[in-house]
């Protein structure tokens, strides 16, 4: 069947049509970007295009899946042929291909940043900076950005040469060991992914000029988020044909604290100066209200291009806009409020609350469980990240990869077998001072000293067991393997035993069992397109795997998470809370202009995933280390023009009456005036400054506090 566009609106048609080479979507939140997207795919498959000659990259698993389900919807048999994939498994796949090439085990390990945490802290101890590991997560995060713009070890190095601080210097030094003991482990983590595929297709012509003439047509969704490393992979592939089609949203950009750079969508134009632009902005998502509330926010970034969404949908409610004492009322109005719109015949699951920060979530939590409500917080510790799931994934790990020294560290006395920490240092300086992995050093054992015969036993026996199960896992599927390693290593076993005296241990074996439904599922699913899952696949999937990607939008409860989370996602009603200078946007006084947009651009974000009510929310007073603060209102309560109004009557939800914001309206006060606050007491007015709504009042409180407070939102009486 011909594909059917009149599902598009015109600017839709637009960009599902284009023939003419590059392609630059610009496509506002709640547009139908993900429909444009699967539609021209479609239209191109239609015009004899095949399938598995077209590249389509997101950043997410989820997205990536609802990309090929969309395929296949329009066109039956060519959603699994498509290669619509996020970056990183897209290079897995074609790294995996070439994995010689760059001198890579076949099954090479992916560490995730609790893997390269520790293996950075090791780095740090040999290098005598025990006393700075504290700081392993900080040069994570650096060693990480610095593969995010292309800089290997070595390029590093020289960067870091020319500092006229230490720190980069010492960041140098961590950076070059900790890649030779990933080198060494034939593993590779986030940013080596990107970074190998890059140098792969520079340094070997074969292999990039395969890959430009193979991909007809390139699809990069959500182009706003590309760091550097994802800039360049596309401008390489799009090379030869050109036919690149990016989309996205420079007013979603909010990623910049993990490489992201707007540029990359704003320049588009310049990179390729025959782009043709296609607008999205018929917004199907939010009622009139919230998009004026969203475009008056974000219409005060400077680096963005001029859009404005608009809708076809009438009324809706107004955006209400509620001061609290401190965070906890805050918590408890917000909970109360989702308890009246579930009496009113809203579902928990239609109701989420988002903040800044993930510290924001305790007070939430709180007064949920008080209220009885079911709630989930995304982006908390994973399912795979659970100690017993990632035991049994490490002893995968170490079956496909025995040169793992992180992995194989991890299951080294689990169950316990008596190989016990002293016995484990002993072996890593072994395997340090010599150059060697920590499986190598097992394989010669006999040569390091100070090991107890009971010791040497136990890794002959663990020994035997790598090689047993490696070569079982050969002729096993992935759900046979981890079934096999959890009946062979004795793990399942142990854990049994310990439901006799340890009571949550009844907890992991559900885990763990939970584990194996996870493997089946996802055989299940793969093997419609006929393909065996092996255990190596499987890990590759489970490694690769995001905060969102095991989120389910259907279960009945209230969603919590970060703002910068919720992108991508829609909810009928949304708390955006904390909205505070300071907090939202964060550090507001130390911000350059450019992390202030990036804070907009977030609100904005966060405003935009609401489609029918939106409760902004903010707090008077929060408590930060121990300490009481007192709060000016965000900027961007300010800019959407919004005024607070009294809260509608509470229900008595819980017995307690839902708390009522004060009345918008502007008290007039002069210098030297004694004036009394609800959490800080009385103190007297120094300054005056501004006018009308943003007049501001400087106190010196009697406790000695000096705050500045918006007129028109300062809980203050003449005292």
């Amino acid at each position: 069947m011909p594909i059917d566009l009149e599902k598009l609106n015109p600017e839709q048609q637009s960009g599902a049509l284009y023939e003419g080479g590059p392609l630059l979507v610009l496509a506002g939140a709640g547009t139908g970007k993900t429909r444009v997207i699967t539609y021209r795919i479609a239209r191109l498959i239609e015009a004899g295009v095949p399938a598995e000659r077209i590249l389509a990259v997101t950043f997410t698993n989820k997205a990536a899946e609802e990309m090929r389900r969309r395929i296949e919807e329009l066109c039956t048999g060519k959603g699994a042929l498509v290669w619509a994939h996020t970056f990183h498994a897209f290079a897995v796949r074609v790294l995996r291909r070439h994995h010689e090439l760059l001198k890579l085990p076949k099954h090479f390990t992916i560490y995730d940043q609790s893997d390269q945490k520790k293996l950075v802290t090791e780095a740090m101890k040999e290098l005598g900076l025990e006393d700075q590991t504290n700081k392993a997560a900080m040069y994570v995060s650096i060693i990480s950005r610095a593969k995010d713009d292309l800089l290997d070890a070595q390029s590093y190095a020289i960067y870091a040469a020319t500092a006229v601080d230490s720190a980069r210097q010492t960041a140098s030094r961590i950076y070059t060991l900790y890649q030779k003991k990933l080198e060494n482990a034939g593993a590779l983590d986030f940013g080596d992914l990107l970074l190998k595929l890059c140098l792969l297709l520079k340094e070997h012509e074969q292999v990039r000029t395969y890959y430009q003439e193979y991909f007809l047509h390139l699809l990069v969704d959500e182009y706003q988020d590309t760091n550097h490393a994802q800039y360049i992979l596309t401008k390489t592939l799009a090379a030869k044909h050109r036919n690149i089609c990016v989309v996205g949203d420079d007013d979603q950009s909010v990623y910049s604290w993990r490489g992201a750079n707007i540029r990359n969508i704003l320049e588009f134009e310049r990179d390729f100066k025959d782009a043709k632009v296609v607008t999205l902005e018929q917004n199907y998502r939010s009622t009139p209200l919230i998009l004026e509330a969203a475009h008056k926010v974000i219409r005060n970034n400077k680096s963005r291009k001029v859009k404005k969404l608009w809708t076809e949908k009438t009324g809706g409610d107004s955006v209400q806009v509620v001061e609290l004492p401190n965070e906890a009322e805050e918590a408890s109005w917000v909970v109360r409020r989702i308890a009246i719109l579930v009496e009113d015949g809203r579902s928990l699951k239609e109701t989420a609350i988002f903040y800044r920060t993930n510290a924001q979530s305790r007070s939430f939590e709180e007064a949920l469980r008080r209220a009885g409500l079911p709630y989930r917080i995304v982006g908390a510790v994973r399912f795979y990240d659970r100690k017993e799931v990632k035991d049994a994934l490490a002893y995968a790990r170490v079956i496909l990869n025995p040169a793992d020294s992180v992995s194989l560290g991890r299951i080294l006395n689990i169950p316990p077998r008596g190989i016990g920490k002293t016995s484990l240092e002993r072996l890593e300086l072994y395997a340090a001072a010599n150059g060697l992995t920590l499986w190598d050093t097992f394989c010669r054992q006999d040569q390091v000293p100070q090991l107890t015969a009971s010791c040497r036993k136990h890794i002959d026996d663990l020994t035997a067991l790598i090689r047993k199960l490696n070569s079982a896992a050969v002729e096993l599927s992935a759900a046979g393997a981890i079934a096999r390693i959890l009946e062979d290593s004795g793990y399942w076993a142990w854990l049994t035993a310990e439901t006799e005296t340890d009571p949550e241990a009844v907890g992991r074996l559900n885990n763990l069992q939970e584990l194996l439904n996870a493997v089946k599922e996802y055989e299940e699913k793969i093997k419609l397109a006929g393909e065996f899952i092996d255990l190596g696949r499987y890990l590759e999937q489970v490694s690769l795997q995001s905060d969102l990607d095991a989120y389910d939008p259907t279960q009945p409860c209230v969603t919590l998470m970060t703002v910068h989370l919720a992108k991508g996602l829609e909810y009928p009603a949304v708390f955006l809370t904390g909205l505070e200078e300071g907090l939202f946007p964060i550090g507001a006084n130390n911000s350059s202009p450019e992390d202030l947009e990036e804070e907009r651009r977030l609100a904005y974000v966060g405003i935009t995933r609401a489609k029918e009510l939106l409760y902004m929310t903010h707090a008077a007073t929060r408590r930060t280390f121990g300490q009481v603060y007192a709060n000016l209102p965000s900027r961007f309560i300010l800019e959407a023009q919004l005024s607070l109004h009294s809260a509608p009557p509470s229900k008595q939800t819980f017995g307690v009456s839902a708390p009522a914001a004060r009345p918008a309206h502007v008290v007039s006060y002069r210098v030297g005036q004694r004036v009394r606050h609800p959490s800080f007491g009385a103190g007297r007015v120094l300054e005056l400054s501004g006018s009308g709504e943003t007049a501001k009042v400087k106190v010196q409180f009697d406790d000695g506090r000096l705050t500045k407070l918006i007129v028109r939102y300062a809980p203050l009486e003449p005292a």
